[in-house]
């Protein structure tokens, strides 16, 4: 593990212990540990832009899990996200997957992103875990330019009651193929 520690209370690291650093740039973003801003506890994990050239770029922090203590279940993610000057947006997400890592259930926030500057507020995400799913994956995100604090996340099996927040494919399913040869 590589650290330095820089102003104030945190610490840069290539490596956080449980998370790591991906998305379309992670290396335009530096994550780390925060002990100075945090919602309880000691610590905050971070994510922040540095040499980001474009807003369409993003970092992820995040974890990946099997999913056998979920299966047939309805899982709720929660946690806590502090962001500041978070140009493009911010969010925290959670996605399930099958063996053949097809994506089954998907939530990252898109329908209500974090933006700008935000003082400590806690989200949540809903997702079915189906029993053909093979592994959990969740973290925060960072679009663009800024900096975002996560803190606290923690997931809880809940009743079928609490509706899910899977982000599903809008419209519906033609019973059949229609206007093939585009003349209609």
């Amino acid at each position: 593990i590589v650290c330095q520690k820089e102003e104030g209370n945190v610490e840069k690291r290539e490596e956080v212990k449980g998370w790591f650093l991906t998305g379309s740039h992670p290396y335009n973003y530096e994550m780390g540990i925060d002990s100075k801003i945090f919602h309880s506890g000691k610590a905050s994990g971070y994510l922040k832009s540095v040499s980001v050239q474009d807003q369409t770029e993003f970092a992820t922090m995040m974890q990946e899990c099997k999913a056998d203590l979920f299966k047939g279940k309805r899982v709720k993610l929660t946690g806590f996200i502090k962001s500041a000057n978070v140009n493009a947006h911010c969010a925290m997400w959670m996605r399930v997957d099958n063996a053949l890592q097809d994506t089954l259930q998907f939530d990252n926030m898109h329908d209500r992103p974090i933006k700008g500057n935000t003082e400590w507020n806690r989200y949540s995400i809903v997702l079915d875990v189906p029993e053909s799913s093979a592994m959990i994956a969740y973290g925060f995100l960072l679009i663009g330019t800024g900096t975002v604090w996560a803190d606290n996340f923690q997931f809880e099996v809940v009743d079928e009651k609490i509706p899910t927040t899977n982000m599903s494919i809008k419209g519906q399913l033609l019973d059949e193929p229609m206007n093939l040869s585009f003349e209609e």
